[in-house]
């Protein structure tokens, strides 16, 4: 991982509640940063038990307050995250607990502007080895763990997707005269893909890339209708439920099956697929691409599972 991408950050702790502790730590451990902090004695969340996986210690207490209070004295920093733009609670608490330690805090919520440029901005002036995330649980606000984790993302690996998509005419690969394009760049998934069982039992974040090469997009233009153009919505939603469909051991097999799932759209002539991964420690990921035409064979696409919607366990990204 490139220093001068991430700034000297080198642990995320956290409290470990659901909602915006747990986004934090899970988008510590999938990135292989280090994580940790308090917790309550018990491991207590509003859900049961903190899972294992997260490497926490219990403090004296049961009393959540208190662990606010340590994860916000032992780390350098601490940001706050509520999908609304008030603090209450233990945001607040954590707060006024950094502001008593004169500990540098910020809060970033929904509306902020420019809410990862902030983040990397604090993180930088601050010189912050050891964050502190915090912020609204999941019952009170479920959108919070995606904001936590694409702002950190955003923030911290601002220029991990460089994959360009060459122009069709460029390639040599246009499909007729014009060969427009439609593009979906970012599209988060969950997938249970590895070669250990492991890595196949939890979903884990992926990131997809795709370029769509149409005949011709002038029909959508003059009619304005979405009956003369792909639905990037419904496509992004049956995307994701054929990452989610079942485990599979590789990326390559996962993005030939994203290939032929896209090229079941009659517009389409061809697709490019750029799918992201993040296993390695001190890695900003590991990626392949590939491009598909629709002369190809593939493999069949299974389809998702009627419950596809609820797989596994809860991450981030739902």
């Amino acid at each position: 991982m490139r220093d001068e991408i991430r700034p000297p950050l080198i642990k995320i702790v956290s409290g470990g509640q659901t909602g915006a502790d747990r986004a934090g730590l899970d988008w510590s451990l999938a990135h292989g940063i280090p994580a940790g902090g308090w917790c309550p004695r018990g491991r207590r969340a509003e859900d049961g038990t903190i899972p294992s996986r997260y490497p926490l210690e219990e403090t004296p207490s049961e009393d959540y307050a208190e662990r606010t209070l340590w994860n916000v004295r032992d780390s350098d920093g601490t940001v706050i995250f509520t999908v609304g733009s008030a603090l209450s609670g233990g945001s607040r608490l954590a707060s006024q607990e950094a502001t008593r330690l004169r500990k540098p805090w910020i809060h970033l919520h929904e509306g902020t502007p420019c809410a990862a440029q902030k983040l990397r901005t604090f993180l930088e002036e601050h010189r912050i080895r050891v964050l502190n995330v915090a912020g609204s649980r999941a019952s009170r606000e479920p959108k919070v763990s995606r904001l936590v984790w694409l702002t950190l993302e955003e923030a911290l690996f601002p220029r991990f997707f460089t994959q360009e998509f060459p122009a069709a005419e460029a390639s040599g690969h246009a499909s007729g005269p014009t060969a427009d394009a439609i593009e979906i760049r970012g599209l988060w998934l969950e997938s249970r893909i590895g070669i250990t069982e492991e890595e196949r039992r939890r979903m884990q974040p992926l990131r997809v890339s795709l370029r769509l090469e149409v005949a011709d997009l002038s029909a959508a233009a003059r009619s304005d209708r979405i009956e003369e153009t792909v639905d990037y919505d419904e496509l992004a939603r049956e995307v994701q439920g054929v990452a989610g469909a079942r485990p599979r051991n590789l990326l390559e097999r996962l993005a030939e099956e994203i290939a032929a799932a896209v090229l079941c759209r009659p517009m389409v002539t061809s697709v490019t697929v750029f799918l992201e991964k993040f296993p390695l420690p001190r890695a900003e990921g590991v990626a392949i691409s590939l491009r598909r035409n629709r002369v190809d064979s593939f493999p069949s696409v299974p389809k998702p599972p009627k419950d596809a919607d609820g797989l596994s366990q809860e991450l981030p990204l739902s």
